[in-house]
Parts: structure tokens; C-alpha cells; sequence
């Protein structure tokens, strides 16, 4: 079979003609002299003309030769098969795992630092005609965004400054890189490399090789069952942290090996000193956990790590978290009803005390120009009716990690509750409060929820809660993904928590109103607000402590005024990155990036710290259980693959695998032959008379 790869150099062919239009323009014109006799002149000019033009003939054909040998060197003729030419040209990507899986140690030392040197091995088998593309499987947010083929110099450039990263390795975009590239590659060979560990977590999701024509080589290496153990997240249980107090942490911990641990050693880190240590044991293949008790002395930003005891993987064997306390908590209410009152008298009884709390009460068209992400917790008081802005903003305000506490009121509508707020609280009202009612009968507290952080202090017997009396209930439904912490009697759902988003939502279902209950002069009261307030207040949404290396990151920013400055992101290498702050919903955040390495991050404005917090490896990096050969290529969709084993050189293996002659150097080489013939040809032609 034979066939051109720069087909398109074949119209360059008429070139060929040019010599034979300069001949026909060129014709000479012979002039036409007397003499006295021509006899012998005319036998003479009929052996010189012969001559003369079987000459030129020549020199035509050798000149239109000439010109077609170069067109047709510079359109790459290439045969499949035979031994003349040159061995054809190759395109090849090569991807290279950089993943943190590949970050370990087998019997032969570190794998990441094997599986370097096989693949400059690969590219040193490549010639400077052939194409060469590395792309690695984890690429930060500084890596090119586009890889294109160049020389096998160039990848190694590229090889020599390749790091294990901290994420997980994307072969997905990998493969469709190198299958984009491949369908425009012109050279005969095309090739597709991995080097890499074949993990399970990674195989893609398409068999994106099903249409193409690359061959796939797997480069071996020394793979082994490591017998892992690492922590796949840690749990605050939604407690308050409070300075002075003990708080607890839960780290979950799987083991990924066939055999029992039970010698791990596990250590808690608090704001950069060891404070505890405990021992774990985690069955074969199962989930396990160890809990940590302590405190801080102080209010402000807090960070820490937990920590396992060294194996042959290390990236998992650290969680970090984070969390902050402030010295003062802020607090709007938005005034709905005569509730909003007693909530304030509840968290500030007097102006002259020394207060936890900053309290502002706004009415609903009072709310223009108020940043609701400057405080803490919002509290809407009877539930009042807002603009459709406002209402926008708040649930902003709570996917992004805030909290909220609505009150039912006498007064709410609840066709506007309904629409606007049953998605956010996970309750919807068939009926309204009656507005008329005899205080005869009324509802009592059935049961509260004495493992939930707000009630665990109060120290109340469960078949005793507070005597206090509801003379009026709307009607509701409440979503099966909410969390009755109070039922009033007949089960009937008194106070509610929701996710939505990454914030927290409590609603208290009844009005608070003394024509309807006597709450607002319980004792209870004062304690069960402030314990709610503390509860949203407290800086430990999932978020911060579920936040992974390649995550898209947007942080808040919980600063009052005007930003007129970048911030500076402070990376755990003590990198620094300058972060222009955008606008969203209403409210200032900052896209955090780059965040490629686990640990703690920090964000400041001015020499202030904002914000702080936790990056950590994608759990499931953890699992370092690997596909077999055949069920890795059959992932990749590859109708065919090639192992390359350790210990055998991978050129001479390819040498025998690879197809395909090309001959431009023969077309070349005639081009030149064809030159020097014509050359000596026109020199040795005699002068013509």
C-alpha cells in the first residue's frame, strides 16, 4: 500500500511544467545569412540541430524530473509495508501519571520516581521526525491549557519537571486531549502511552479509543498491594466550640488492605502543637473512627490536622480542618411581628453588660445597602414579607455556609412562605394561625431532641420537658430531610432544622406571641434563644472541613465596607497569590486559586487575616486497588494494546512493533542525482554557432 501523508504538496506537481513553457517561449529564431554556395553548410546544420535538440529534450526532461522528486519528497510518500525507506515517522502522547497515588513506595523504592525514569527511557527512542506530546493526568491550574506535539526534547523538558501532585488523575480529559490531537497527527504510526498505576478510581467513564487508530502501550511497573490506611474525614457533630470548653472530633478512618490494623497510632495537632494522641483499630476492608476531646483558650481563626502513623502511602494519612471563633457574634433581625423583640431582650437583656452579641433589627424596607454576609446569623422574626432581591440574597447568603432562624407569626402570609421560603426551611403551611381561638385547650411540648447540640446542656429529663402552653397552631407539612428537634403534642413539628446549600436553617413553627403562647415569659425562653443563636452562629459548616485539592473554592468575605484592594492567598508552601474580590449575589467572595496542596489556606486583606481554611486529598485516592492490563485497556476503549515489561529496552520492543516506510528520503536523494546529471549535462553542451 502506498500513500502520501502531506497529500496536499501534490498540487505543487504542475511546477513541473514550468521548464516546458520556458522552452516553448524561448524557441530560437534562426536568422537567415547569403552565401555563395550551401551545399556543405546545410549538411552540417541538420547534424548540429539533431544534436541541439535531443539535447534539450534531455535537459527538459531531466529539469521536469526534478521538480516532480522534490514535490514529491515534500508530499511524504509512505508504503505499510517492505524494507526500502526509512522506518515511517511516529505521533505518540505519552501520559504520565503524576497523580498522589503515585506518591508511594514499593520494594523497588518511590513508584513516581520509577515510573519517571521508564517514560525518559520511552522518549529517548523517539527520532527528531516524529511528534511527541506529554500530557500529565494531574495538571494544576498553572499547567497549559492546550498540549500540542513538539519535539521528544520538549517533552522532556517537560517529564524533567513534573511533581506528584495532590488530586486525583483525570484520564478522562487526558485521553480526549490525546485523541483530539492524534486525529489531525499525519505521520503513519500513531501511538498513545501510559504510564501510571492503573487506578480502579481513575479508568474513565467512556471508551473514548473505540474510533481511533492509535495503538496503546502500557508501560509496566513495579505495582504491588499496598496494604493502606488513611483518614477519609473528620466530624465536629454541628457542637459549639467555645474557648475554655472541651469540644470533640471524630476522624474516620478506612483501611483498603485485606489484613486487620490494629496498631495505628492516631494523633491530634492543634494550632501547630501535638495535644493528644489515641490508638485506632480498623478491621480488614471496613471503616473505623477515633475521637479526640480538647479545647482552645481563645476566640479567633484555629487549625489543626489529625494523623496517622506512617505507612507506605503518606498523602492520606493527614486531615486537616479549621475553624474560627469570634469574639463577637453579629446578629440581624428582621422585624416582623413583636417577636423580634423578645429575641433581642433574649440576647441582650441590657446595653450596659458586656454582650456576646451585636445585634442590628432592621424592618423589611429598611434592608437597602444591608451586606447580610457581615453577620452571623439572620434572623427573620414572623417570617415577614420581603422583596424578591432580598429574598435572593438570604438564600445566597445560606448555600454559602450561613445560617438563618424564622419565626412563625400570627400575621405571615403563607402563600409568600410558601414560595419563597419552603424550599429553604423544608416546611409547608396548609393553614394560618386561627386569629380567633379559646385559650380553654391548648398544645404542650411532646418531646425535644436532647442529643442535638442546642439541648444537651440543658440537663432536661426526656419524659419531662418545659411546661409550656400553645393556644393556637397553623397547619404544616414537614420534607422527610429535615429535623424535628421539638414536637408539640400530637407530633405536630414545633422546631425544624434544614440544610440548604452548605448553611443551616431552623424554624419555629408556632407564633411567639403572648396572645398565643406563654414561651416568651418562660425560663426556658432566654436559654433555648441563645443556645440557637450560638448553634447557627457556630463556624462549622460542612464545608470547611469537606473542601478538596482541584475543587472550584469561592470563599466569602466576612468583612464590613468597602474592598478596594486584592486580598492575599496564602498557600501552606507560604506561596503568596494576589486575588482581585468579585461580587456575587449581592455580597463580595473571592475565588480561591490556585489550591493544589493539602493544608491550610489563608486569605487577608491589608495584613489581615479574613479567612482561613482547609484543603485535603479527594478520599478516594486513598483506595489504591488497580486494574488489570486487560480491564484498563477495555476502559480506554483501546481495540488492542502492548505491554511493555520492566527490565526489557523499549526501543528495540518498538522497533519490531512499529510499521510503515517512508520514502521522501529516496525522492530526495533522486532529486539531487537528477540535479548533478543536468548540471554536468548543461556544461558539457557545446556552443552553439
Amino acid at each position: 500500500m502506498f500513500s502520501f501523508l502531506n497529500a496536499t504538496a501534490l498540487f505543487a506537481a504542475a511546477a513541473a511544467l514550468i521548464p516546458l513553457i520556458i522552452h516553448l517561449f524561448s524557441r530560437r529564431r534562426v536568422k537567415v545569412m547569403e552565401f555563395s554556395s550551401l551545399k556543405h553548410l546545410k549538411s552540417m546544420q541538420r547534424r548540429q540541430v539533431r544534436k541541439l535538440k535531443v539535447r534539450q529534450i534531455i535537459l527538459l526532461i531531466l529539469r521536469m524530473l526534478i521538480i516532480l522528486s522534490i514535490v514529491i519528497a515534500f508530499a511524504r510518500p509512505t508504503s505499510r509495508t517492505g524494507v526500502v525507506g526509512a522506518h515511517a515517522s511516529v505521533s505518540a502522547v505519552v501520559l504520565f501519571d503524576n497523580s498522589a497515588s503515585m506518591n508511594r513506595y514499593v520494594a523497588d523504592g518511590n513508584l513516581f520516581d520509577i515510573a519517571k525514569k521508564r517514560a525518559e527511557e520511552l522518549l529517548n527512542t523517539f527520532g527528531q521526525a516524529d511528534q511527541v506530546m506529554l500530557i500529565p493526568l494531574y495538571r494544576s491550574a498553572t499547567d497549559e491549557l492546550a498540549p500540542t506535539f513538539g519535539s521528544a526534547a520538549a517533552a522532556l523538558e517537560r517529564l524533567e519537571s513534573a511533581r506528584p501532585g495532590y488530586g486525583q488523575a483525570d484520564l478522562q480529559s487526558a485521553l480526549s486531549a490525546a485523541n483530539d490531537r492524534l486525529k489531525t497527527a499525519q505521520n503513519v504510526n500513531k501511538e498513545i502511552y501510559v504510564v501510571g498505576d492503573r487506578q480502579r478510581n481513575s479508568l474513565p467513564a467512556e471508551d473514548l479509543l473505540a474510533e481511533s487508530d492509535a495503538r496503546v502501550y502500557l508501560l509496566d511497573l513495579p505495582l504491588e498491594q499496598v496494604d493502606n490506611v488513611g483518614i477519609t474525614g473528620i466530624d465536629f457533630g454541628g457542637q459549639l466550640i467555645q474557648p475554655g470548653l472541651d469540644f470533640n472530633l471524630i476522624a474516620s478512618i478506612k483501611n483498603y488492605s485485606d489484613e486487620p490494623r490494629d496498631d495505628l497510632i492516631a494523633s491530634l495537632f492543634l494550632d501547630g502543637k501535638r495535644v493528644t494522641q489515641a490508638e485506632a483499630r480498623v478491621a480488614a476492608g471496613s471503616d473505623g473512627s477515633v475521637r479526640f476531646a480538647h479545647s482552645v483558650a481563645g476566640t479567633g481563626f484555629h487549625a489543626g490536622y489529625v494523623e496517622l502513623s506512617d505507612d507506605k502511602f503518606l498523602a492520606d494519612n493527614r486531615y486537616y480542618f479549621s475553624f474560627h471563633i469570634p469574639e463577637r457574634f453579629n446578629l440581624l433581625i428582621i422585624d416582623g411581628d413583636q417577636s423580634a423583640r423578645f429575641i433581642e431582650l433574649a440576647l441582650m437583656p441590657s446595653t450596659e453588660l458586656t454582650q456576646a452579641w451585636s445585634i442590628k433589627t432592621a424592618t423589611p424596607d429598611q434592608l437597602s445597602g444591608i451586606d447580610f454576609f457581615g453577620y452571623d446569623v439572620v434572623v427573620l422574626a414572623g417570617a415577614p414579607r420581603l422583596e424578591p432581591a432580598y429574598v435572593e440574597r438570604l438564600r445566597a447568603y445560606v448555600q454559602a455556609g450561613r445560617a438563618i432562624f424564622i419565626t412563625y407569626g400570627a400575621s405571615t402570609d403563607i402563600s409568600d412562605f410558601n414560595a419563597n421560603w419552603s424550599a429553604v426551611t423544608g416546611i409547608s403551611y396548609d393553614a394560618p394561625v386561627p386569629q380567633s381561638f379559646s385559650r380553654a385547650g391548648y398544645y404542650s411540648l411532646q418531646s425535644i431532641d436532647l442529643q442535638h447540640p442546642i439541648f444537651s446542656i440543658f440537663g432536661i429529663e426526656s419524659s419531662k420537658p418545659p411546661e409550656i402552653k400553645f393556644y393556637a397552631l397553623p397547619t404544616l407539612r414537614a420534607t422527610a430531610d429535615t429535623r424535628s428537634l421539638m414536637l408539640f403534642s400530637g407530633d405536630r413539628p414545633a422546631l425544624v432544622e434544614s440544610k440548604y446549600g452548605d448553611g443551616k436553617v431552623l424554624t419555629c413553627t408556632g407564633p411567639i406571641s403572648p396572645e398565643y403562647t406563654d414561651l416568651p415569659g418562660h425560663a426556658f425562653f432566654v436559654p433555648m434563644i441563645s443556645r440557637i443563636a450560638e448553634y447557627l452562629a457556630a463556624n462549622l459548616s460542612s464545608l470547611d472541613t469537606r473542601l478538596f485539592t482541584g475543587d472550584a473554592i469561592t470563599r466569602s468575605l466576612p468583612t464590613r465596607g468597602a474592598v478596594e484592594y486584592s486580598l492575599n492567598l496564602i498557600a501552606p508552601d507560604s506561596a503568596e497569590y494576589i486575588l482581585p474580590p468579585e461580587e456575587s449575589q449581592g455580597s463580595l467572595v473571592v475565588n480561591a486559586r490556585p489550591v493544589e496542596l493539602t493544608g491550610i489556606y489563608s486569605l487577608k486583606y491589608l495584613g489581615r487575616e479574613l479567612d482561613r481554611f482547609a484543603v485535603n486529598l479527594p478520599p478516594k485516592e486513598g483506595d489504591l486497588a488497580q486494574a488489570d492490563p486487560d480491564q484498563f485497556a477495555a476502559s480506554l476503549g483501546a481495540k488492542e494494546y502492548k505491554e511493555l515489561p520492566m527490565g526489557e529496552p523499549i526501543g528495540a520492543a518498538l522497533a519490531n512493533l512499529r510499521f510503515g516506510r517512508e520514502l521522501w528520503h529516496l525522492f530526495a536523494w533522486l532529486a539531487a542525482i537528477l540535479l548533478a546529471v543536468e548540471m554536468l549535462l548543461a556544461r558539457s553542451a557545446e556552443p552553439e554557432e
